[in-house]
């Protein structure tokens, strides 16, 4: 069985918090993803408020299957690709998103949409 939910909001850092409201209600607490769903999510929003083209929509998508949850997170595109980098000195404030996401995502990509903007998207089994 498959369920969606989508939402749209601004691509402000104050929404973050709004974002992880909203997949935490959908998927509800005791989902075995929650944790790390809730997680990448935080991450790749971010991400997006950081390198999309400022004062941008955020559209974000869940979809609960059988044994994962796929979300994605669309945003207006901006300056560049997702690229994981090295990996950031132990006393850096930021750069460890993608790593992140190589850890507990089960995987993750992104595609860059015919009018530019840039999805990105991963997945959490369970």
């Amino acid at each position: 069985m498959l369920t969606a939910t989508r939402v749209t909001m601004p691509g402000v850092p104050e929404q973050a918090r709004v974002a992880r409201r909203w997949l935490a209600g959908w998927l509800g607490e005791e989902h075995p993803a929650h944790y790390a769903a809730i997680q990448l999510l935080s991450e790749a929003f971010g991400n997006s408020v950081l390198y999309a083209l400022p004062g941008g929509q955020i559209e974000l998508g869940a979809e609960l299957g059988d044994q994962q949850v796929r979300v994605e997170v669309v945003d207006a595109g901006g300056g560049g690709d997702p690229v994981p980098g090295q990996d950031p000195a132990g006393d850096a404030e930021s750069g460890r998103g993608l790593f992140i996401l190589d850890a507990l995502a089960k995987e993750w990509g992104w595609e860059r949409l015919p009018d530019t903007r840039l999805r990105f998207w991963f997945t959490v089994g369970f």
